[in-house]
């Protein structure tokens, strides 16, 4: 191959990569994604090394199966990088962390490309939920050595903003506000809608879990807004220009959210699935005829 065409081929795989990330938030766009990395970095180079293996894996799985199409619409790559993200928020980093990170990335894009070939509702953040919900219960049945939770430095920034900027970036596993706001950056520069309804969304949820008088912690961290700002976005190109999809979901999310919190099972992202499913079929069949009849 001519050096030329080497070029060329590692500049389309770069935009691949990065589009891959930035579908973690649903946005097919190189730039977001090299803003959303960077946002995993400003937190923890260790996250960021593992989010960027991931997508890589997935990538260069799709591009070997032959899903040239999903590879180009990042489609490949973003399941494989939150799965990074999930096993460095298993697992403590090592070697079995890291031995781990390609090879689960790989099983969670053949997960998801097997989905789309079988059914016609988009399989989302599905394959990074069961993939990393498995390698839970092995770490636990097995008693791996676990991820240490730390919390990031509070900047001294307003309650509020805090809470609806870690709900942004809790999507990629992101307790500093300072990350979130980079992550809503990388969102307007791949599309201001994004960011608008991210923002929006996390915001809702923030206000609804005050008014239910839900744990204010949670609140504060952005737990009960990164599900909400994903079925918002999902939701947001179902219907264009039909805010209250939106809204239904990323409300339902989080009573999906209080819901796994009470039966004490860890819900990444399957509130956001839940919901967005179930909204999505209703938005699709809420026809004009059907409002008349």
């Amino acid at each position: 191959m001519p050096l030329r065409d080497h070029a060329s081929f590692g500049a389309a795989f770069v935009r691949m990569l990065l589009r891959g990330i930035g579908q973690v938030y649903l946005l097919p766009s190189a730039r977001a994604g090299a803003v959303l990395l960077g946002a995993v970095a400003w937190q923890s180079w260790t996250p960021a090394g593992a989010c960027l293996l991931g997508a890589l894996a997935g990538t260069a799985w799709g591009l070997a199966a032959g899903d040239a199409a999903g590879g180009r619409a990042g489609l490949d790559g973003y399941n494989g990088a939150l799965t990074g993200l999930g096993v460095m928020a298993v697992l403590a980093p090592g070697p079995l962390a890291w031995s781990l990170v390609a090879p689960l990335a790989c099983l969670a894009t053949w997960f998801a490309q097997a989905w789309r070939g079988r059914c016609a509702v988009p399989p989302y953040t599905a394959p990074f939920v069961l993939v990393t919900w498995l390698l839970m219960a092995a770490a636990a049945g097995l008693d791996l050595s676990r991820a240490v939770v730390r919390v990031a430095a509070d900047p001294g920034w307003n309650g509020a903003a805090q809470g609806l900027l870690r709900g942004v970036g809790q999507v990629m596993f992101l307790d500093d506000p300072r990350a979130g706001a980079l992550c809503l950056l990388g969102l307007a520069l791949g599309a201001p809608r994004a960011a608008l309804s991210a923002g929006l969304a996390s915001g809702l949820c923030l206000l609804a879990a005050s008014w239910a008088g839900f744990p204010a912690d949670a609140a504060r961290m952005g737990l009960y807004g990164f599900n909400a700002v994903l079925a918002a976005e999902a939701l947001r190109t179902v219907r264009p220009g039909r805010w209250a999809w939106p809204c239904l979901g990323a409300l339902l999310s989080l009573g999906l959210v209080r819901g796994f919190q009470a039966l004490e099972l860890p819900p990444l992202t399957a509130p956001f699935l839940l919901a967005t499913w179930t909204v999505r079929q209703a938005a699709l069949r809420w026809t004009p005829q059907a409002r008349a009849a």
